[in-house]
């Protein structure tokens, strides 16, 4: 358990570290890579840094309609809700 900071105020999370990150794009799955997993009380929705997204290669196009793409592809995809299989 630690504590953060933000902007409203002190958050209690979970970080968990040894966790592997892949992209699932078309069924395809992209190269794995390592990554923190910070778990929160409070959030129901997951989230992702920006050094995360700079690893998986993934490029954001508008953040608020949730248009992405792979870097050096032109082709611009949209957010799709799945759920996580563990």
């Amino acid at each position: 358990m630690e504590t953060y900071k933000t902007a409203s105020g002190l958050m209690r999370a979970y970080r968990v570290g040894g966790a592997r990150v892949s992209l699932v794009v078309g069924g395809v799955e992209e190269r794995g890579v390592g990554a923190y997993v910070v778990i929160s009380e409070y959030i129901d929705e997951s989230l992702i840094s920006d050094q995360l997204a700079s690893e998986l290669g993934i490029a954001i196009e508008d953040p608020a309609k949730g248009l992405w793409r792979l870097g050096g592809e032109s082709l611009v995809r949209g957010s799709e809700e799945r759920l996580l299989q563990a």
